[in-house]
């Protein structure tokens, strides 16, 4: 065992008085000088340390949230080959549990040679002589102030244990208050945060319901309808429908990846590219072979598109299209079948230089098509499950009999009955292109 300190000459009753009168001026000047807790608990450390002549101070804060224990240890003096650190934490269990229980100071020479803690012989810590008494506020311990000596044998008088209970005393009401304050102000901080985000999915809602038709689309035999419900955490939910001129109408759906304002200025973008490049006179593939170079030179790594794209000449019969990624739609027959379509090519936005195959499909009288982004299908109940492509599959089957006009909304309403009590973590978005109301 190492050598006993030398005795520390114990502070008189008239040095106690004048050591707290001072401790509560300086501790008045640091409160009304600091705003955060940090700086606070540095001087009463710093402060206690040289009051006591200890080599560290410690102060541990107790609360439903601090986690495990931790001791915040500053040195009194820096000496060669003694730096600051944590205590380990069996001592900081230890010391605090005993706090916890005893209700008063604790006050050992040696804490690794204490019989109370006969577990502590077999670590090794620089915590040798220790003073820790309680944080107490309201006649709640809300932590512990504490001294150490790296060289056992300190023997600490009544007077020295006195002088700590008053500097813990007046300390732990300050604490506490300065705490409140700091957890005020985060509180206010994580509230003007939420109101941003707010401020921001507003806004990105806002740009993609600008993006979308707000009328159905008659042409021919045919009425278009449409409709995005948005997710609490804005994606990029797309689609679009437009006459084309000769007999022809282009219907569109996309779901660009990511959430909030980004993903909505990046669909805009996909937007202005379909209307500029889509417009009829360009063969489809390569007007999306424009688009998806527009996206990969626009949009930030990592991010990228599913979308559909198709024209329908109404004067031959003939759905023309191409997939680029996007969730097949389901083109379903007169007779009750269902085709998906399926060409296409990669994702956009992932390489400048992507090709793309085109798909042709008769459609006629007695056919309508649903396009559909997967926060239908992978919409969850509260048990985890997905709705799933075969229950929309069976629900698409179902409506063939409705009108045009409440498809969707006969198609959300299953899937919402579906999801029960679940939140909706996607945007659902459905397209159906259908008989023309009065045909």
């Amino acid at each position: 065992m190492s050598d006993p300190s030398p005795p520390v000459a114990a502070p008189t009753q008239q040095q106690i008085l004048q050591s707290e009168l001072t401790f509560l001026a300086e501790l008045c000047q640091v409160v009304a000088s600091n705003t955060e807790l940090r700086p606070i608990l540095d001087w009463i450390v710093q402060k206690t340390t040289g009051l006591l002549s200890a080599d560290e101070g410690s102060i541990k804060l107790s609360g439903p949230d601090t986690g495990p224990p931790t001791a915040k240890t500053l040195i009194r003096k820096h000496q060669p080959g003694l730096d600051s650190g944590s205590w380990e934490s069996p001592v900081v269990m230890s010391v605090m549990g005993y706090l916890m229980v005893k209700g008063g100071e604790f006050a050992s020479p040696d804490l690794l040679d204490d019989d109370r803690f006969p577990a502590l012989r077999r670590i090794q810590s620089r915590v040798r002589a220790v003073l820790a008494v309680p944080l107490k506020v309201d006649n709640r311990i809300t932590g512990m102030l504490a001294v150490t000596n790296r060289t056992p044998g300190r023997r600490w008088t009544d007077d020295e244990i006195q002088l700590m209970t008053i500097v813990a005393t007046n300390s732990a009401g300050v604490i506490e208050q300065a705490r409140l304050r700091v957890e005020a102000e985060e509180k206010k901080m994580l509230e003007a945060e939420m109101k941003r985000r707010d401020t921001e999915l507003d806004l990105a809602r806002d740009i993609q319901m600008s993006l979308v038709p707000s009328v159905p689309l008659t042409a021919g035999p045919w009425e278009v309808h449409g409709k995005v419900v948005p997710a609490r955490q804005v994606g990029g939910d797309y689609y679009d429908y437009f006459p084309l001129g000769d007999a022809r109408f282009a219907i569109t759906i996309a779901d660009v990846s990511g959430k909030g304002v980004p993903a909505a200025l990046l669909m805009s973008n996909v937007q202005a590219s379909l209307r500029a490049f889509c417009n009829g006179d360009r063969e489809i593939t390569e007007a999306i072979r424009q688009v998806n170079r527009s996206v990969a030179r626009s949009a930030s790594g990592g991010k990228f598109i599913t979308l559909f794209y198709g024209e329908v000449d109404y004067q031959h019969g003939v759905l023309r299209y191409t997939n680029a990624g996007h969730n097949y739609p389901m083109l379903r027959r007169r007779d009750g079948s269902i085709e998906e379509l399926t060409e296409g090519g990669l994702l956009l936005g992932l390489f400048e230089a992507a090709d793309y195959q085109r798909g042709e499909v008769p459609f006629g009288p007695g056919d309508a098509l649903l396009l559909y982004s997967d926060g239908i299908s992978e919409a969850t109940d509260t048990r985890g499950h997905q709705f799933g492509e075969d229950r929309l599959r069976t629900v698409w089957q179902s409506c063939c009999t409705l009108p045009s006009a409440e498809v969707i909304g006969c198609l959300f309403r299953d899937v919402e009955k579906f999801r029960g009590s679940a939140g909706q973590g996607d945007d659902m978005t459905a397209v159906v292109v259908g008989p023309r109301a009065g045909r």
